[in-house]
């Protein structure tokens, strides 16, 4: 399943793309581009604006109107209307900064990290597009913290 995000979600397309979900997010992407690439390469589009969403609805493009009011309510509906389960899993993560699939790396191989998180963690991660190095650290936490909540609003919603 993949995903286009318009303009006015940039957290969200993270969020996505730490959840495994191919996610293509670009704040300069104009409406015309969205609709292209989302009939090319077979993507949802996400969006908050009703003009893109009926023009991609007109197309016969998969698309989601998302709520403006928070990233957990936008999860909670595109996770509840596709019927997809919450499940943060490191090894099918992809890079929160450009949609790359994330692999593992060995300690030996990182020099751009601080000592301190070396010693301390055991699993790395590594972007090959970017070369961002990841762990699981506070933002992994709060990645926890925040799938607990989005469990809880699709209970609910």
């Amino acid at each position: 399943m993949k995903f286009i995000i318009d303009c006015m979600h940039g957290k969200l397309a993270k969020k996505m793309r730490i959840y495994g979900y191919d996610t293509l997010y670009n704040a300069y992407f104009e409406d015309d581009i969205v609709l292209e690439l989302a009939e090319k390469e077979n993507r949802i589009i996400v969006t908050s604006d009703t003009t893109l969403f009926d023009r991609a609805l007109s197309r016969k493009i998969p698309s989601i109107k998302a709520s403006l009011d928070d990233d957990v309510t936008r999860m909670a509906e595109i996770f509840k209307i596709l019927n997809l389960k919450p499940a943060l899993n490191s090894k099918k993560s992809r890079c929160p900064l450009c949609n790359t699939s994330l692999v593992g790396i060995s300690k030996s191989q990182i020099t751009s990290i601080p000592e301190n998180i070396l010693r301390r963690k055991k699993i790395f991660y590594q972007c090959p597009k970017c070369k961002k190095i990841y762990w699981k650290g506070s933002h992994w936490k709060k990645m926890g913290e925040f799938e607990l909540v989005l469990k809880k609003k699709i209970k609910h919603s």
